[in-house]
């Protein structure tokens, strides 16, 4: 996102140009082929989107989008309820047109007005749905539709997502770039001067190309018979795996990766240590010394001193996780030429998620501690690739101090994350760092361990005759897990926060399962575990015949199923991080019903990537059995995807093993 230097005259047309849309109004001409289309065994469909067609045009801050979609099944009708979602922020929806296209050729157009509703308001930005339903909708029916999406005289680039849940037919997209001319310019926020347009290509065949047409540099991608993209379980993120387009400004150093990155380390280092206070005569300014005096002493030892301050900015104000108008507020100073420092920070008590990064930073350094700023890519958006010189891909920031010797990476911009752990979404991930010797340059951060993300659930359940089972269940979660309990906590309230976790215990349980929290404690300390207590009733737990009854001995995993059970996968496997659970389930059941038959233990079942281990045992009418389970892997591409299959295979087998209860 760039800011255009405009002569006023330009500024005002571009205004003017906010409403009315300025591409031709026309429908594409309907097909008597498309009309008579049905749907194909061989290549089974619920719809089919005939055409798809984006034009982006930045000299008027407008992008056109047009949808045409052949209704092939009774399933398919559920396309006639159409979603356009869009950033509230900074984008605005104006010229939705639709119409119904019965098989007989009768046009029914969409007269009323589309709903506007808030998707997600989150930590980053707050995203709208405008909803509509096409009107007369049958199998047979052809529905299109076409809107506008407007915004100010900020410069984005468009990104194209090519595919679609849908097979497509037939795509168009077109990019009409800012024009740079003798009274007009595109700067960066370093003023520098942004003269060229770059373009990266994602999971497209090799041999796609742009094509320039006419002479305002317009470039167009026409493409045929698209595949749908299908979501799978554990996939990367869509952004990353989806055929897409994604456009960016630059400047002639953008065509040499190394040197852009080298260009843009300077250009960040200096903003940070701007925004710290630092001058050629002042290491950091006087209020920095002031808040470090408060928190720190001088005969504290290094690790005191980092994690006295690293405990005292986790407790500012984060502007990114109580605000649904955070990134507009973040758009708005990074448009003022007043930048914001430190200084502001500490004096409001309050922060964005990089400032509050960059206040620790610079707090450690005045408390004389060796510590360094990083910049990395958020791998819930994007993997990093350093040949594509797209400064965007960094969006996150974390502080490296040096503990005895030793490089701890911290991250103090992201609420409750504790002392030398990084957000899944930080660590495993790639940016620009500095460095002792004054150099920025390229880095990673420490891979993710499974012991880090840690759950331990507890269960014990009294069986019953008719085969119900009522007990208690406790939860602890610790490192990973315990911080994206927390962070999915702060988005709402207690009542939510007690629904949410007795949601996701049901989840576990077997269908029809009554689950009720008791207590839970550590929401607001980031050191400690997460824990939860529950009383749960199972109507239906055991399989009882009257003679002998069937026990599931794996109280936690009854409804989960094998989450590979395709042997063949598109999209590579990824989990979000590594993770450890530990089970224990002790089962009571009736003095009335005798053990008939139990498995034996098993030896563990072991992986370079993998741990399963379970351990049964008896004491009269009371089972035990405890379960750990480690994955120490996140990402597995094709070829590893069998050695992953068999494991879970064999997981779900043992964990299938139940107990049989004979009657006495």
């Amino acid at each position: 996102m760039f800011r255009a230097k405009l002569p006023f005259l330009v500024l005002a047309v571009a205004f003017l140009c906010s409403s009315p849309r300025l591409f031709a109004d026309d429908w594409q001409p309907i097909n008597p082929e498309e009309l008579k289309m049905t749907a194909d065994p061989a290549h089974p469909a619920d719809a089919i989107m005939l055409y798809h067609e984006e034009i982006a045009d930045d000299m008027t801050r407008h992008r056109y989008i047009y949808k045409r979609v052949k209704i092939l099944t009774e399933k398919g009708k559920d396309r006639a309820n159409v979603q356009i979602f869009y950033d509230g922020t900074t984008v605005g929806i104006s010229e939705i047109k639709a119409r119904t296209i019965s098989p007989d050729g009768t046009i029914t157009p969409f007269t009323d007005k589309a709903l506007n509703s808030t998707y997600v308001k989150g930590h980053n930005t707050r995203y709208l749905v405008k909803t509509f339903s096409m009107p007369n909708v049958q199998v047979g029916s052809i529905i299109e539709w076409k809107y506008t999406e407007f915004w100010d005289e900020w410069l984005f680039a468009p990104n194209w997502d090519v595919q679609e849940d849908l097979p497509q037919k037939r795509a168009k997209f077109a990019f009409i770039p800012f024009q740079i001319g003798a009274n007009t310019v595109i700067q960066d926020e370093h003023g520098d001067i942004k003269n060229r347009v770059y373009y990266s290509f994602i999971g497209l065949p090799s041999t796609t190309t742009l094509k320039t047409v006419g002479g305002n540099n317009r470039m167009e991608l026409e493409l045929n018979d698209i595949p749908a993209y299908e979501e799978e379980d554990f996939a990367p993120p869509e952004d990353v795996t989806k055929m897409r387009v994604n456009f960016y400004y630059g400047d002639n150093n953008m065509a040499k990766p190394a040197q852009f990155w080298k260009d843009q380390g300077k250009w960040w280092n200096k903003d940070v240590e701007s925004f710290a206070g630092h001058t050629p005569i002042a290491d950091h300014s006087a209020a920095i010394t002031a808040a470090v005096k408060q928190v720190v002493s001088d005969s504290d030892t290094a690790e005191q001193k980092a994690r006295k301050i690293y405990a005292y900015v986790q407790k500012i104000k984060n502007l990114n996780y109580v605000s649904g108008e955070s990134r507009l507020q973040e758009l708005v100073d990074a448009r003022s030429k007043t930048k914001r420092t430190v200084d502001d920070v500490l004096r409001n008590n309050e922060g964005h998620r990089n400032e509050i990064a960059r206040l620790y930073w610079a707090m450690a350094r005045s408390a004389n501690l060796t510590a360094y700023m990083m910049r990395v890519a958020d791998r819930e958006e994007v993997f990093f690739q350093s040949t594509v010189p797209n400064p965007s891909q960094l969006t996150v920031e974390l502080v490296v101090v040096v503990l005895d010797g030793k490089e701890v990476f911290l991250d103090p911009g992201t609420p409750f994350c504790p002392f030398g752990h990084l957000a899944w979404q930080h660590n495993t991930t790639q940016g620009i760092r500095q460095y002792s010797d004054g150099s920025i340059v390229l880095a990673v951060t420490p891979k993710a361990d499974y012991k880090e993300a840690i759950s331990k659930r507890v269960g014990h359940i009294q069986l019953n005759d008719d085969g119900s089972a009522t007990g208690k269940v406790g939860v602890a979660w610790a490192g990973e897990d315990a911080l994206v309990h927390r962070l999915r906590g702060l988005r709402t309230d207690d009542a939510g926060k007690k629904k949410e976790l007795e949601d996701e215990l049901r989840a576990l349980l077997p269908n029809g399962s009554s689950v009720q929290l008791d207590q839970t404690k550590g929401w607001e300390d980031g050191e400690s575990q997460l824990t939860a207590s529950f009383t749960i009733m199972i109507p239906s737990y055991a399989s009882n015949t009257g003679k002998r009854m069937i026990v599931p001995t794996n109280l936690f995993e009854t409804r989960e199923r094998q989450p590979f059970a395709h042997g063949e996968r598109k999209q590579s496997v990824y989990f979000k991080y590594p993770f450890y659970v530990m089970d224990d389930t002790q089962i009571t059941f009736p003095a009335s019903f005798h053990i008939e038959n139990f498995a034996k233990d098993i030896q563990p079942i072991t992986t370079d990537f993998s741990v399963y281990k379970v351990k049964r045992t008896t004491n009269g009418n009371i089972v035990t059995v405890s379960r750990d389970f480690a994955m120490g892997g996140i990402a597995f591409v094709a070829k590893d995807y069998p050695a992953l299959r068999k494991f879970y295979e064999d997981v779900d087998t043992q964990d299938a093993e139940p107990l049989v209860l004979g009657a006495q």
